[in-house]
């Protein structure tokens, strides 16, 4: 049996949700990943100041530092 969310916000790039059988919420990205899992405080705030943009750029940026770190051309 899987696992039920009841959404409490959304934005174009993620979503609060609460689970619906024990009291602890979410915060997951369009790209399904889960950004946030905890109290309701926690995630409120990480859903409100939330920017798939600006995770993308950081993900860009430690891409790169892996590469420099770890490959050659």
């Amino acid at each position: 049996m899987s696992r039920k969310f009841k959404i409490l916000e959304r934005k174009a790039d993620c979503v609060l949700v609460k689970y619906s059988d024990i009291d602890r919420y979410k915060v997951r990205d369009i790209e399904n990943d889960d950004v946030a899992i905890g109290t309701y405080e926690h995630c409120k705030l990480i859903f409100d100041s939330y920017d798939i943009n600006k995770v993308r750029e950081e993900k860009k940026r430690e891409f790169e530092k892996w590469l420099d770190e770890f490959a050659e051309a």
